[in-house]
């Protein structure tokens, strides 16, 4: 008889890859996460999963480039978090600290920020894998942006915990880059309205000025 097993914490010695083990593999080159050991292969995402991706891509880009506060990276980025946990988030950021790490395949240690766009294949895993390594292993803030239920949640790292940073009303901030927020509108708009042009959001988050 076989035992599913509750979370991939539970994966015996003897089934978990190695992080290198993992690096070497040609299907590493995709979007994907070496987690306590077990290669998890992303699902194909959704185009309003990619769009939700490339919005924030570009919010994060536009303000941690006129800041220059580090770099932003998208989902072939790799982390190597232990010799069993290599993640690929969606997004993630690196603070101009320690951008000098950031040389070869794989970035050794959490990004200062991960940012994952919640889909039914991942939700396990980036709400409970990976949020706990996450925090064990030194991420600044985990962002968990979740299209399914319409909500996202920012945590910061204390003391080797994640906790929610208070969102109130409706917007969520980050405490890392100080001055960054979004409006939960602009992540989830009602049907038939567009998230909104990157020069606005700019504009109000006080990058540039109305012309």
């Amino acid at each position: 008889m076989t035992v599913r097993l509750q979370t991939l914490f539970e994966t015996p010695a003897r089934a978990r890859m190695t992080a290198q083990q993992y690096l070497d593999n040609p299907m590493s080159e995709h979007k994907s996460d070496l987690i306590e050991g077990v290669f998890v292969m992303a699902s194909p995402a959704s185009l309003e999963h990619e769009a939700l991706t490339s919005f924030m891509i570009a919010t994060l880009s536009n303000f941690v480039g006129h800041k220059r506060l580090g770099r932003v990276f998208s989902s072939n980025a790799a982390y190597r978090l232990s010799a069993d946990n290599v993640y690929q988030p969606d997004i993630s950021v690196v603070r101009v600290e320690r951008i000098e790490q950031a040389q070869g395949i794989v970035f050794p240690g959490a990004p200062d920020i991960a940012v994952e766009i919640v889909s039914p294949s991942s939700r396990q895993y980036d709400t409970v894998e990976k949020k706990i390594n996450y925090a064990r292993y030194g991420v600044g803030e985990y962002w968990l942006i979740d299209p399914i239920d319409e909500r996202a949640v920012f945590y910061a790292q204390t003391d080797g915990q994640l906790s929610p940073i208070p969102a109130p009303g409706s917007q969520v901030r980050s405490t890392l880059l100080d001055g960054y927020w979004l409006e939960l509108a602009w992540l989830f708009p009602p049907a038939g309205v567009e998230r909104p042009a990157v020069l606005e959001v700019a504009q109000r988050q006080g990058l540039i000025t109305a012309p």
